[in-house]
Formats: C-alpha cells, sequence, structure tokens
C-alpha cells in the first residue's frame, strides 16, 4: 500500500496487515461478478434468433451443400480458437511468474544491500544518509512511479549507478579498511550489479504485454467460431426459421465462455491492476524492511520515502550522489551534445585602419608611422629605431586586432558567460564544461596571449581539427615573452568539498607532469587550503583560477591568492590536461578552434 510510504505512517512498524494488497477498482473486476457473467448469458439467449435470422438471409445454397462446407470450417475454426487461447493463456501465465519473481528478488537484494551500506558506513552517517535517501529514491519509484517514468529515471540518474559511485568514492578517499568492512565493500560490489540485472529483467517482463492486435485476432477467432455454431444451428431452425431451445442455451454458454476467456486474458496482460494481480506481498516485504531500517537510523528522520530528499552533500564531483531526483537543465538531459559556439559576425581580415594610435607608438626619433594594406611602414632616422618602432606596432597591433574580435563566452551547458579579458590582459580563448558522466561539475575557460590566438590563424576552419589542437597547445604551454601565461578560470556549477576537487584535479595533472609526486601534493594542498577558507565546500559559484606559467602555477579561490606551486612543467602538464587529446573538457578545445580558427588577426610587416 503506498500510504505506508507517506510521512505520516514513516515510523509505524510493519504489521502483516501491510501486506494487503489495495482493492482494485470495480471497473477493472465487473467482468469476474456472476452479474455480470449472467447478464452475459441471457442477452446471448435473446439474441440469438435475431442472428440466425440474420445469417440465413446470405445463405442461398442447398442443405446438403451448405452440411459439406459447415463440417469444414467449424472444427478448423474451433482448433485454431482453441490453440490461440492456449498459446496466450501460456504468455501470460509465464510473464506474470517472471515480473513477480524479479520483483521479489530486486526487492530482497535492495534489502540485503541496505544492511551492508548501513554497516559499511555505520561510523560516517553524512554517508550513511546519503546512501539510505538513494535506496529510498529507488524503493519510492518501484511503488510509485510507471516503467517509463522509471527509465527515463535510469536514463538520467539510476539510483543504483549512484549507490555504487558512492562506494567508490569513499574507497578511494579511504586506503586503511578492516577485513569486515572489504568483505562488506566486495559484497556490495557484486550485489548493486545483480540488482541492476533483476531490474532489467522486471522491466523487460512488465514491457512485454500482448499489443491490441492480439486481443483484436482473439475477438475474430471468436466471432468466427459463433458464426460456425450459428450456420451449424441453421439446419435444425423450424418452419418459422427460430432455432431450437437446446441451440439457444449452447450459443449462450458459448458467448459467456468466450467473453470471460476474453476478460481473463486481458486481465492478466496487466499484472499490477484488475483480479489476477501478481502477488506483492514477498516484495512489500523485502521493501517495508527497508524503510523500517532506515527509519530506525538516528538520521532516519531526514530521509524520505514520498518526496524527493533534500540536496546532495556528498561525492557531487562524481555522479550525482545524493538525495531525491536529479534536476536536469534543458540542455543537459544527461545525452551528449555538440558545441556549435557563435560567434559576432566580423570581417575577414584586419582592415588598413588598424586602430594603432601614433601617440601610443612614438619613440623618440621616430619620424613616421603609417598603416597601410595592413603593412605597417615607419620612416624613422636610423635602421636600429625603425627596427624597434616595428616590434612594437606589430606588438600593438596584434594587441587591436584581438580586442577588436574578442567577445564574451557563454557556456552553453551551464549557463555560465565569461568575460572577453582579464584585467591583466590575457584574452578569452574558448570555453567548455567540465562533466562527470551526466553532471556538470564546473564551467572553463582558457585566457592567454594574442601568441596563442595567433597559432590558429593558419588554419581557416576546423576541418583540420587535431592540427589546430596540436598548435593551439604547443603555443599555450610553451611560455616566453610573448605569451608568458596561459591561465584558467574554473566556476563551479555543482557543489564539491575542497579535496574531491582538489584530489580530481591533481590526479588529471599528476601523469602529465612526470616530476615530483610533492609539487602535485602542494597543488592539491593550496586548492584544499582556499575551499577551506570559505567554508570548506565548493558552492555553485565558487571560482577558482589557474595561471600557469614557466616557473610554476598560481592559484586563486575566489579572487583570494592561495600561493605558487614553483616546478618545472607544471604549468605545461595542467595546460595538457585541459588541451591534449585526452582534455578532460573536449567542449573546450571545440570552442577555441570555433571561436579563433580561420580569423586572419594580425598586420604584416
Amino acid at each position: 500500500n503506498r500510504e505506508l510510504l507517506d510521512s505520516d505512517h514513516y515510523t509505524d512498524e510493519p504489521t502483516l496487515d501491510d501486506l494487503n494488497q489495495a482493492v482494485p477498482s470495480k471497473g477493472k473486476t465487473i467482468w469476474a461478478s456472476s452479474l455480470y457473467r449472467i447478464g452475459v448469458f441471457v442477452g446471448a439467449f435473446f439474441l440469438f434468433p435475431f442472428v440466425c435470422q440474420l445469417l440465413s438471409t446470405f445463405v442461398e445454397i442447398k442443405s446438403d451443400e451448405f452440411d459439406i462446407v459447415n463440417e469444414q470450417f467449424t472444427p478448423g475454426i474451433g482448433i485454431l480458437y482453441g490453440t490461440f487461447v492456449a498459446l496466450t493463456l501460456d504468455i501470460l501465465y509465464e510473464r506474470q511468474n517472471k515480473v513477480q519473481e524479479n520483483a521479489s528478488v530486486e526487492a530482497s537484494l535492495l534489502s540485503q544491500v541496505t544492511q551492508n551500506v548501513l554497516n559499511l558506513f555505520r561510523d560516517q552517517p553524512q554517508i550513511a544518509r546519503e546512501a539510505s535517501q538513494i535506496i529510498a529514491d529507488q524503493v519510492r519509484i518501484i511503488v510509485y512511479r510507471p516503467r517509463g517514468a522509471e527509465m527515463l529515471n535510469i536514463m538520467r540518474a539510476d539510483p543504483y549507478a549512484r549507490l555504487l559511485s558512492l562506494i567508490d568514492h569513499y574507497q578511494r578517499d579511504n586506503t586503511k579498511f578492516t577485513p569486515q568492512q572489504e568483505a562488506v565493500i566486495d559484497g556490495l560490489r557484486g550485489e548493486i550489479p545483480a540488482l541492476m540485472e533483476a531490474r532489467a529483467k522486471r522491466l523487460s517482463d512488465e514491457g512485454s504485454s500482448l499489443p491490441p492486435t492480439h486481443f483484436l485476432v482473439l475477438l475474430v477467432l471468436t466471432a468466427l467460431s459463433l458464426i460456425g455454431f450459428t450456420a451449424a444451428a441453421l439446419t435444425i431452425t423450424d418452419d418459422a426459421g427460430e432455432p431450437s431451445f437446446e441451440s439457444r442455451m449452447v450459443f449462450a454458454a458459448l458467448c459467456a465462455v468466450y467473453v470471460l476467456f476474453y476478460n481473463f486474458c486481458r486481465d492478466m496482460n496487466d499484472p499490477f491492476d484488475g483480479v489476477y494481480q501478481i502477488k506483492r506481498s514477498s516484495a512489500a516485504s523485502f521493501l517495508l524492511q527497508i524503510k523500517w531500517l532506515i527509519a530506525s537510523q538516528p538520521f532516519g528522520k531526514d530521509v524520505r520515502f514520498d518526496t524527493r530528499g533534500l540536496a546532495p552533500e556528498f561525492d557531487d564531483e562524481e555522479i550525482l550522489v545524493g538525495k531525491g531526483d536529479l534536476k536536469v537543465q534543458p540542455a543537459s538531459s544527461g545525452l551528449p551534445e555538440r558545441n556549435t559556439q557563435q560567434v559576432v559576425p566580423s570581417a575577414d581580415s584586419v582592415t588598413a585602419d588598424v586602430p594603432v594610435s601614433h601617440e601610443a607608438l612614438s619613440i623618440e626619433n621616430a619620424q613616421m608611422i603609417t598603416v597601410d594594406n595592413n603593412a605597417i611602414k615607419v620612416t624613422a632616422a636610423d635602421e636600429s629605431t625603425a627596427e624597434t618602432v616595428i616590434l612594437e606596432a606589430q606588438h600593438k597591433a596584434k594587441y587591436a586586432a584581438v580586442e577588436a574580435k574578442m567577445q564574451s563566452l557563454k557556456e552553453k551547458a551551464t549557463g555560465v558567460s565569461f568575460n572577453a579579458k582579464l584585467d591583466d590582459g590575457l584574452y578569452l580563448v574558448g570555453c567548455g564544461v567540465r562533466k562527470k558522466a551526466i553532471i556538470n561539475v564546473y564551467a572553463v575557460a582558457m585566457y592567454s596571449s594574442p601568441t596563442a590566438l595567433e597559432a590558429l590563424a593558419p588554419f581557416p576552419s576546423v576541418k583540420q581539427k587535431k592540427e589546430a589542437q596540436v598548435a593551439l597547445r604547443n603555443a599555450a604551454r610553451t611560455f616566453g615573452p610573448s605569451s608568458p601565461t596561459t591561465s584558467f578560470v574554473l566556476e563551479m556549477t555543482f557543489k564539491a568539498d575542497g579535496k574531491t576537487i582538489a584530489g580530481a584535479i591533481a590526479e588529471s595533472v599528476k601523469p602529465r607532469q612526470g616530476g615530483s609526486g610533492s609539487d602535485v601534493k602542494d597543488l592539491e594542498n593550496l586548492i584544499v587550503q582556499g575551499v577551506v577558507a570559505k567554508g570548506g565546500q565548493a558552492t555553485k559559484g565558487t571560482i577558482f583560477r589557474f595561471d600557469c606559467t614557466e616557473e610554476g602555477v598560481s592559484v586563486s579561490v575566489d579572487g583570494s591568492a592561495q600561493g605558487t606551486v614553483k616546478s618545472d612543467g607544471i604549468g605545461s602538464a595542467l595546460v595538457d590536461v585541459f588541451m591534449d587529446d585526452k582534455a578532460v573538457s573536449p567542449q573546450l578545445v571545440n570552442s577555441c578552434l570555433d571561436t579563433w580558427c580561420g580569423k586572419d588577426l594580425f598586420v604584416a610587416v
């Protein structure tokens, strides 16, 4: 009974009466009542003479010839009807037994998993509460939700996958376990896949109902069988064409039996409603056991079976381990999407009127600076002065060209916008999203110098994506006078604790850095330190900034500088995390290429 999961009955101890099935509606059971069957019998009894009269108007052959046809037709239809009914009942009985068996197996496994989870996390009440809410979510789905809604939930945020992710995260964050804990974890790793298999079988059997066409065939065979009997009865009618009393009784009995068979098959086609429902007592006993186990915990009052739970608090960086249903944004329905970064239309090349002011380029002894057909022409007192002016003019022309085409970008999956330029003069190259399974963990943007953007100039379109990506990566990770810094700005869109986000970034940097593990550990500590300073949680909207240089990586959290990890190669390694072939955000790479490939930004000299 669904009301047993309501908050009003949450602390009620289970009783035997709780296993009683709800009484189905009268509309679903009226066909099995004596009054209904008597009504069918009486109606058919009085209808039979009219059927005989109607059929006799179509019979024009002699009686002996008609007997020959009737003897061939009626037995064949009877055999076909009997075979079809037997096949139908066999299919429905087998399906109903499978649904009942798989539901009971799933419920029993879920009960066992609940006990093991509570045992494993008995010293971690926060994690135990999260795991309990995940289990409560699945119980609610089994009891309340239709098959379609359950399948949609599997696609968006599968509770069993969330539970397995929680265990993975717990095992990764803890290195020392007692033999009992190791045995429980091993058991859970076997039980949860078995749960998924039992659920898959249940959903498959639930979806194998007989189609309407099957019942249409059953109706046609029923009609043909009755027509065959009526045709045979025409040979024994009286002179007025009236059938005998005995034939009317037989016809009425056949109609009552056929209608009974038809309704019986329709009823069994819905295993969860009507007269012949599956027996839920076994599955219900395990589900009520789960409810009572969780309700009796110290945190039991915080877990909800009848409504969505609270917001997730643990393992946010992974796969939505938390309470309640996943809120999926329209642009991120759990399915992959192509990044179609929109850019403001602009000219194909910098016009001759490059915005480089004479005042900005005024150098002693420089007599004249002009711009003509994208070429900077300098008239100076001597060659050295002219060369200096040209270099400075080039530098400023590059910045002017970039600023003429730069634009802020909005990351589509998360809705986070990034400014076109940072305060220290770095330009927005592109933005993307870091996903973990179907979760948008954070939006990320890369900022660099015009030199990095210039690396994409030789590639007129993203058709040469591989070559363009390599060129951009090399330019961003090779630090020098013209490109001393590449920065990454991360804005959290999913809550995570400092240790989780720091560990994830450190795990990505370590295999790419190849140096001392202590350097990566220092980077991780700076991130944790910054998150701890703001309360210990990297909540939605928290902004991390990583400035990568030849010297190392500087870290800031919400604008507060945390320090610098000084180590050769770690800056390039962090660039590789976002730019190499195994980049953690392919959307960022695509955005960079879509935004700047084919942009003829720079002035020829």
